[in-house]
């Protein structure tokens, strides 16, 4: 299985498949030429109705990111995503906000970020 989907998260199943297709691309999983499964196949896969798989492969497509081949399926257009890091840095800059307001210390937002890399450095932890 490629990815998962989150069904409690507040975005929308078809934003989710968008998101995680583009992260396959960023991370060279999924290459310029490379096919994508069919809608049917993508739908099974995650356990989704199919039209929530066409209408994140038609957001796909009117991006520019993949294309579709009659008889063939999808197959990825770009191997690089101008947009998506952008796209990335703003969604974090909301949630770190939303944080802040929240009453978080900055330091522990840092930790957090940190430990979800991967590196986590317990001196810096700022407990109340």
């Amino acid at each position: 299985m490629w990815f998962t989907i989150n069904f409690s998260s507040h975005k929308p199943v078809y934003k989710q498949i968008i998101e995680n297709i583009k992260l396959q691309i960023m991370n060279k999983k999924l290459k310029k030429g490379n096919f994508l499964p069919s809608i049917r196949k993508m739908a099974e896969m995650l356990d989704v109705n199919l039209n929530t798989v066409s209408r994140a492969y038609r957001e796909l497509v009117s991006e520019g990111i993949i294309e579709p081949i009659r008889g063939e399926g999808y197959v990825v257009k770009k191997d690089i995503l101008d947009n998506f890091n952008e796209e990335l840095i703003n969604e974090l800059t909301i949630i770190v906000k939303k944080c802040i307001n929240a009453g978080m210390k900055i330091d522990d937002i840092c930790n957090i970020i940190k430990s979800a890399g991967g590196k986590t450095n317990d001196t810096t932890s700022s407990k109340s």
